[in-house]
């Protein structure tokens, strides 16, 4: 993996330059007025929030809010999707997903706006119940836009309401329907159904289904659709990654043999890898038959034909140590191994990672490694308030999280990835951007409206 270049000046993570203009300040809370246009951009409200370390001290365009209300989006990759509803009002924050969600269809107009000057790409007039993100082959964020239909009892049989959901892409074209569709069972454009005690992988444009391995007694393995994982007894991998679809072996706690975790591909169904065949690294504790003391074990990142395993050190339940082990996906071979976390937060190119917060630890702060060799960054040290880490810029170079001063509230905060020096405080959960990866661009919504920043 390539390793993000360390001579990022202070002047651009305090969002100093960027777009030629401005003094405000990491951590400021300084008015800055509205960005010059671009051309074709769209005109907005001034920012007047705190500097967003990472991103222009000015925003590239904005919305003003309706009311206390900024409008909503769903990032889309390079587009940013609004919806409108019949009076010409936009949704607002999206919860678990779902930009819009009522219990009857309603006519709303769907705006595809280009992220770095926020002009309408395309405009497409619905009759919608639902709007959610969903991803599409490879991972491409895409909309799910549902319409239901309700068939009246005949006296014997019950009433039946049946869900079909369009799907709309990035540009706004249509990719395909999707009938009798649930909520939240959409991944990488196939549909993840209930199989019995597993899952079955069904793509909605054609194609062959495919069925988790699930084995041992009473196993049962679910999928997460709020994380994307599939889960076993103790085991843990992406239910789809990189290609890639997991299986689960000795899935249950009334087996003998250590639970496994296999990798196959998604486009033959053929089994590439397994845990039961990897050497188990150094750190990870062993019983007398040589396997590790505990069961645990997660697939971390699937990425450049290696996978990333997380195994936990120890048997004790109050042990919060995990060993990382690169393993190349053709030969089997352990590439290097080193110590890690449980819960990891990846920036966007996978290059570095965040521990997350363990809240049974002595002191449960966070640390910053290379995931290429496990190289420490840096660590949190006794005497410093907890850092639990929510995302990176595009680029890597900032960190934002929320640290627990011991006040009422958790506070914002924003530190250089490489030096954990901190470039913003007290900043408010509505100050912490979200980040759309394609561009590197940053958007936070306030009761002043919607911003969109470009990257320092």
């Amino acid at each position: 993996m390539s390793l993000i270049g360390m001579s990022l000046s202070l002047a651009l993570l305090t969002g100093c330059g960027g777009d030629g203009g401005g003094d405000a300040t990491a951590g400021g809370d300084k008015a800055t007025a509205p960005a010059p246009a671009a051309k074709g951009a769209v005109k907005g409200p001034a920012y007047r929030g705190p500097a967003l370390p990472g991103f222009a001290a000015r925003p590239a365009w904005s919305l003003p809010a309706e009311g206390t209300s900024a409008p909503g989006v769903l990032d889309l990759g390079s587009t940013l999707l609004l919806a409108k509803d019949a009076r010409g009002d936009y949704a607002g924050t999206p919860t678990e997903g779902m930009l819009s969600d009522s219990e009857e269809a309603e006519p709303l107009t769907l705006e595809f706006r280009d992220v770095k000057t926020g002009a309408v790409r395309k405009a497409l007039k619905v009759k919608a119940r639902t709007v959610e993100a969903v991803t599409w082959h490879d991972g491409a964020p895409v909309v799910a836009v549902t319409s239901s239909t309700t068939s009246k009892s005949d006296g014997l049989t019950e009433a039946r309401t049946t869900t079909t959901a369009t799907l709309y892409g990035a540009d706004g074209g249509e990719l395909a329907k999707v009938p009798s569709y649930e909520r939240g069972t959409l991944l990488d454009g196939y549909r993840v159904e209930k199989a019995g005690d597993t899952l079955r992988l069904t793509p909605v444009d054609g194609g062959p289904s495919r069925t988790v391995t699930c084995t041992g007694t009473l196993a049962s393995c679910t999928y997460d659709a709020e994380t994307g994982q599939a889960d076993a007894s103790v085991a843990h991998a992406p239910l789809i990654s990189g290609g890639y679809y997991p299986g689960f072996l000795n899935a249950s706690n009334y087996q003998t043999e250590p639970e496994q975790i296999t990798l196959n591909e998604l486009a033959t169904g053929k089994q590439v890898w397994s845990t039961a065949d990897a050497k188990i690294p150094e750190g990870v504790e062993l019983d007398d038959k040589g396997h590790p003391e505990s069961e645990e074990k997660r697939i971390l990142r699937i990425s450049g034909g290696k996978v990333l395993v997380g195994w936990k050190a120890g048997s004790s339940l109050s042990s919060g140590s995990w060993i990382h082990a690169w393993y190349d996906l053709k030969s089997g071979a352990l590439l290097t191994s080193y110590k890690g976390a449980a819960e990891v937060l990846f920036s966007p190119s996978g290059d570095l990672a965040a521990r997350d917060v363990v809240k049974f630890e002595d002191f449960p702060g966070t640390a910053v490694w290379q995931t290429a060799d496990g190289k420490r960054l840096w660590e949190q040290q006794d005497g410093e308030h907890t850092l639990d880490p929510v995302r990176f810029t595009a680029d890597g170079s900032v960190l934002y999280g929320v640290t627990d001063d011991k006040s009422a509230t958790d506070t914002g905060i924003a530190v250089d990835t490489r030096t954990k020096k901190v470039l913003a405080k007290n900043l408010s959960e509505e100050n912490i951007p979200s980040v759309d990866t394609a561009t590197g661009y940053g958007y936070v919504g306030t009761d002043a409206g919607l911003f969109v920043f470009a990257p320092a």
